[in-house]
């Protein structure tokens, strides 16, 4: 039946139940539930094409309305048909579909969101199977809700820290050039039929013009080239290695970068310990939260030598000898104080809240530095823009200083 043998087994050799074979089997059967009875014709199923997919703000609203659900007393099934409706993308409302249908059938939540991965990351996917393991999914949810927020707008304010200057940037540039390729070969059009002698910086600027005016089709396939090998660079393995490195080196944005991934390892590592999850499996899920490269091989180096036996704290690059000389300490990644922080949480057993202390310290602190640099970023742009604007113009007033010369030729 449904093409699967009656012999089928759903049960490992470890006897645990095994939830890809029920899911198959499952999917095969909506399949089969679409089609008409024998010997009629197949009605196929509309195909419904959707763009896009699920953005992590409409992640954490389907997470928010979820835990004031759950939290309010309403049961998994009733919460989850309300959220449907209630959800606006279309592709977030076929995976709460799921969901609702596949409890239905005895899966769990986090069986579904595995399905999802794409949309749901490692730690939504991890607490959610904690919650259902303890029977603590509304107090999980909500934490989750929370942690997730403050994601959302750690990244929020990296992004408009980044965005910002690169759209002031453009603009200026884009002026600039528009000045090059328009304004200036018209009047220095004048200056040649007039004959006027024109000056180095004139001529300098007149070249510029000329490359930009017939090498404009290779600048910008150039452009959309470099565009394209970041984007192909970054899904290669080789390639995330060099912008992760090259993230840590950019001078100014590199304390963003770090701080933003140490961020993300405390608050997630947070969550999951208090949310009962073992080290080792924090660790794992953790190391898949970050974003970069780097970060995530060192987490996994970490997560390696706590296996064998060795704390968390000396793994990160804390030894006996470092409390007598600070610069024995050698960690690329993560600052000195956290993982002073995290030896004071292995001695007392309070691991977690230790560690979130720090966080919250770190996260007023990078807001502040972000606001800095975007106060003192903008006058340093509209400096270089202005001054750059400044050279044109002047290399466009210098020809006039010799046309005294030719009117007296005349």
């Amino acid at each position: 039946m449904f093409g699967f043998k009656r012999t089928q087994k759903f049960i490992k050799d470890d006897g645990s139940f095994d939830n890809t074979r029920f899911r198959d089997l499952l999917e095969m059967s909506k399949k089969a539930a679409l089609r008409k009875r024998p010997g009629s014709a197949i009605k196929k199923a509309p195909v419904v094409i959707v763009l896009g997919g699920i953005s992590p703000k409409e992640i954490w609203q389907f997470i928010n309305k979820l835990a004031n659900f759950l939290n309010s007393g309403i049961d998994l099934k009733t919460a989850f048909s309300i959220v449907h409706k209630q959800v606006k993308n279309p592709k977030l409302q076929r995976v709460i579909a799921d969901i609702r249908s596949n409890l239905d059938h005895g899966l769990s939540i986090s069986d579904t969101l595995r399905q999802h991965s794409k949309y749901f990351d490692p730690l939504i996917i991890a607490l959610v199977e904690v919650g259902e393991k303890t029977g603590t999914l509304p107090r999980v949810i909500s934490e989750l809700e929370t942690t997730l927020l403050e994601n959302i707008e750690i990244k929020a304010k990296i992004k408009g820290a980044m965005i910002y200057p690169a759209i002031l940037l453009s603009l200026s540039m884009g002026m600039v050039v528009f000045m090059l390729t328009f304004i200036l070969p018209k009047i220095t059009e004048s200056f040649k039929k007039s004959g006027v002698e024109v000056p180095g910086l004139t001529q300098f600027m007149i070249n510029v013009s000329d490359f930009l005016i017939q090498n404009w089709l290779m600048l910008v396939i150039g452009l959309v080239g470099v565009i394209v090998m970041y984007i192909f660079a970054g899904r290669t393995y080789y390639g995330q290695l060099i912008i992760g490195r090259i993230a840590l080196k950019i001078p100014v944005f590199w304390y963003i970068s770090r701080m933003m991934n140490v961020i993300l390892f405390i608050n997630s590592l947070n969550l999951l310990l208090e949310s009962g999850v073992l080290m080792l499996e924090a660790l794992e899920t953790t190391a898949n939260v970050v974003p970069n490269i780097h970060y995530k091989k060192d987490i996994i180096r970490i997560k390696n030598e706590v296996e064998t036996g060795i704390k968390m704290s000396v793994a990160m690059g804390l030894s006996v000898e470092s409390r007598k000389d600070a610069s024995q300490f050698k960690n690329a990644y993560f600052p000195e104080d956290l993982v002073h922080m995290v030896n004071v949480g292995e001695e007392t057993g309070t691991l977690g809240s230790s560690i979130y202390k720090v966080g919250q310290n770190y996260q007023k602190e990078l807001r502040r530095f972000i606001a800095n640099i975007m106060a003192a970023l903008e006058p340093i742009i509209i400096v270089f823009v202005g001054a750059i604007v400044g050279v044109i113009v002047l290399s466009i007033m210098l020809p006039f200083f010799n046309l005294g010369k030719v009117a007296s030729k005349l």
